[in-house]
């Protein structure tokens, strides 16, 4: 079975600096089955059976990201256009923006834009897919999804609420039952916390103009 681990990008604040740590699907624990469940109407149990949220690839959508650690609490926004996305945060009055397309990936900071091949986005510090879910991925937590009824959705309407727990880490899944859209996630592992808020709407990214080529290494 596929290990499970909701992306959770966790910035902490080093003396001005900037460190991130981002934990990707393949790095968690075999998820464990909760069951502490109810419905929103007649507390009869609700099973992964109907865990069936939308994937978000080739969506639109502005997710903001709000972590909290002991190194204090950080805010950062992914945007996603179709096929190309942007990564943007702000620390200490500066603002740095990654873009990913296809074939390459632009980091941009101080007015400079540098140019790399996608191969090297890892570098960049930010996984672009921690925030983005496919069908396969959402298909792989059916099993251990647990709902807890109906909750108030982020910005309106109403969500069903589910739990998808592991050995390292517990996630929260908030889906929208008109739609069926990811409309927030909440993950906790250690002593950090990441809220991921999602907002559906036109986005236009842009390819950052006279970025930089480095030149390659041989």
């Amino acid at each position: 079975m596929k290990k499970i681990l909701i992306g959770i990008a966790i910035l902490l604040l080093l003396g001005g600096g900037a460190y991130f740590l981002t934990k990707g699907d393949d790095d968690a624990n075999q998820a464990e089955t909760q069951t502490n469940t109810q419905t929103s109407t007649d507390n009869q149990s609700s099973s992964g059976s109907n865990f069936s949220p939308v994937s978000t690839e080739g969506q639109d959508f502005v997710a903001t990201i709000t972590t909290s650690s002991t190194a204090g609490t950080s805010t950062a926004k992914f945007e996603q256009d179709g096929s190309k996305t942007r990564y943007t945060l702000s620390s200490n009055g500066q603002e740095s923006q990654f873009v990913y397309t296809k074939d390459f990936y632009y980091s941009c900071s101080s007015g400079t834009c540098y140019k790399f091949p996608i191969s090297q986005s890892s570098s960049s510090g930010v996984d672009a897919k921690s925030y983005s879910y496919t069908q396969e991925q959402l298909a792989s937590y059916k099993n251990s999804a647990t709902s807890k009824g109906r909750q108030d959705c982020p910005g309106g309407g109403t969500c069903e609420v589910w739990s998808v727990g592991t050995t390292t880490a517990s996630t929260t899944l908030y889906i929208d039952v008109n739609n069926q859209r990811i409309r927030q996630v909440e993950s906790t592992i250690g002593g950090a916390t990441s809220k991921i808020t999602y907002e559906y709407k036109d986005v236009t990214i842009a390819i950052p103009a006279n970025a930089k080529s480095l030149p390659t290494t041989p």
